[in-house]
């Protein structure tokens, strides 16, 4: 009977092993049927692997793998998690919008890796093999950390801001006691941002190994430029997109039922994190610039000019003057110049620049920026030229308007600041002092403010109305300035070249500049045949113009690289991350 027993016992541990062994196989197989579960965890998506889970499928007696990545976004920045309500009236579900600014609540909330806290070689390798977006979101949240770094929250003379002003609108106020607006999500700071997205992983084509993010293809665009990379090709319609620069790469592939693709990548990811060379303004107008769109000033009612492409330039031109384009398209067939027409940066552009921070890089928007409103010469010219007239009006005893004399005070008062405020290269980096930028920054409100006031002023109910419009007086400059450069050569060649006013480079440049003051009489019948006839008003607008365009450039630095072609800006084509 004992041993009867043994053997049933036996029976039945063998029995239960084998129950074991069986339901084991089973349930292997069952969660096997979780197809991708295990390219959907930490080890390959940082923390938002926490989120991924199974969900049987009783219809098929197999588990569906749902994982969870980012949506990229670019967003006004308002310092907290934006939400939004989403779906119809029997679904409604509320979205959730974190912004990538670098502060340790959002840290913690988008996953993101700390990697300056550890310099374990294992977790250098694993962090190299984890899904390229975990790195595009912490390399984003340090370039918004040092952006913010470079903001202040005090209040400078003449110049006032919001105690954060990249929270929210900014606003800047002229000493005279007038108001512009930056409007947020035009000139106020964007930011980006991202959402959580549920995927099933039914739906991830086999040539996917890891989880993809999703962006649009401007995002991606501007994204890159403000990581410091420059765009090497951006044929989005060939499939190829590339970028390199300040540590970073951007590569790109087509997969084969999901679209393009693209790989961020960072060569020594654990020295990255504060290697920045390059920081821009975090504006609209700003990642504008590079799709070599110009942004018009809105206070002024001047529209966007899309310079990205010699051509583009070319036809701005002819649009302007049929001749004027002509003199321009020899100019750039000999050598490649847009002489004049480069003037329109900084006659049309907004004060892009934020208050109370030193970043003031911008992409350039054209091949060609260089021109007499950016260079020395330029300047230096003017501001004696100017006085000179002054001076002999005054002998002559010409009545001279309180605008003009106040162009030359403020000619005279930013002289005081020597090479600062003549030399182009003196602004390199995001290292110019503050207190030069904000008192520029200051003087070029006040220049905005008083064309916008200028239309108010120009007729009364007495008098017929003079139509003065900013655009005009742009035009009829760029009109006339195409061919400085020419007309300069003439003067020399004739041996009647003027002052240079002790400038090193001399010749046609400091010529030109000359050139640029003998324009007057022309500029003043262009606008009479425009509907503004009024010779005093003119000229005092043109003087401030020019003012407004020697301000602007000292307050941005313009930075060359390929522009992404204007036709993207605004795409939504979803691009993805892997």
């Amino acid at each position: 009977m004992e041993e009867e027993s043994k053997i049933a016992i036996a029976a039945l541990v063998v029995s239960l092993v084998a129950l074991v062994t069986t339901v084991s196989q089973v349930l292997s197989q069952l969660f096997a049927t979780a197809d991708g579960y295990r390219r959907c965890q930490t080890s390959i998506i940082g923390g938002w692997g926490g989120q991924t889970h199974r969900k049987f499928r009783w219809s098929e007696l197999r588990f569906e793998t749902i994982y969870t990545t980012p949506r990229f976004s670019l967003m006004p920045y308002t310092g907290k998690t934006v939400s939004f309500e989403m779906g119809g009236m029997t679904n409604r579900r509320v979205q959730e919008y974190n912004p990538l600014d670098g502060t340790p609540e959002m840290i913690e909330k988008t996953y993101a890796t700390p990697l300056h806290q550890t310099s374990d070689l294992t977790f250098f390798n694993w962090f190299n093999e984890m899904a390229s977006w975990v790195r595009f979101i912490d390399a984003l949240h340090s370039n918004a950390a040092q952006t913010r770094m470079l903001a202040t929250s005090t209040k400078r003379t003449g110049v006032e801001h919001q105690e954060d002003h990249l929270k929210g609108a900014t606003l800047a106020t002229s000493s005279k006691g007038g108001m512009l607006r930056h409007e947020v999500g035009w000139n106020g700071y964007m930011i980006p941002m991202v959402t959580s997205q549920q995927h099933s992983w039914d739906f991830v084509p086999p040539d996917v190994i890891r989880p993809l993010a999703i962006a649009t293809l401007q995002d991606i665009a501007i994204f890159s430029r403000r990581l410091g990379m420059r765009w090497k090709t951006f044929e989005p319609s060939e499939g190829i997109l590339r970028a390199e620069g300040n540590r970073h790469t951007v590569d790109s592939t087509t997969v084969r039922s999901v679209g393009l693709v693209v790989q961020f990548s960072i060569p020594d990811p654990l020295r990255y994190r504060n290697s920045f060379t390059e920081l821009y303004i975090p504006t609209m107008p700003a990642d504008k610039m590079g799709f070599g769109i110009l942004p018009g000033d809105r206070n002024l009612s001047i529209p966007d000019h899309t310079i990205g492409t010699p051509a583009e330039c070319l036809a701005r031109t002819h649009e302007i003057d049929i001749q004027a384009g002509d003199t321009l398209k020899e100019w750039m067939n000999e050598n490649g110049w847009t002489p004049g027409f480069s003037d329109i940066i900084g006659l049309a552009a907004p004060m892009i620049r934020l208050p109370g921070t030193t970043i003031i890089k911008v992409p350039r928007p054209a091949v060609y920026e260089a021109g007499l409103t950016l260079q020395q010469e330029g300047i230096v010219v003017f501001h004696n030229r100017l006085r000179d007239l002054i001076k002999e009006r005054e002998l002559e005893g010409v009545s001279i308007s309180q605008q003009t004399y106040w162009v030359l005070r403020q000619l005279d008062e930013l002289s005081e600041y020597g090479q600062q405020w003549l030399d182009e290269k003196s602004s390199r980096g995001n290292k110019t002092p503050i207190g030069f930028l904000d008192d520029l920054h200051k003087r070029h409100v006040m220049t905005t403010e008083y064309f916008v006031s200028l239309n108010k002023t120009t007729g009364s109910e007495e008098t017929e109305y003079q139509v003065f419009r900013y655009t005009d007086l742009m035009y009829s400059h760029i009109k006339h300035a195409v061919d400085y450069v020419s007309t300069a050569f003439e003067i020399l060649k004739a041996g009647k070249a003027r002052n240079h006013y002790g400038q090193k480079v001399q010749g046609w440049i400091t010529e030109g500049a000359h050139v640029y003051f003998d324009m007057i009489p022309k500029i003043i019948e262009t606008m009479k045949q425009k509907g503004c006839d009024n010779a005093p008003l003119v000229e005092e607008a043109w003087f401030t113009m020019m003012l407004r365009a020697f301000l602007w450039h000292r307050t941005h630095l313009m930075v060359e690289g390929k522009t992404v072609p204007s036709q993207h800006w605004g795409s939504r084509l979803p691009v993805y991350i892997g």
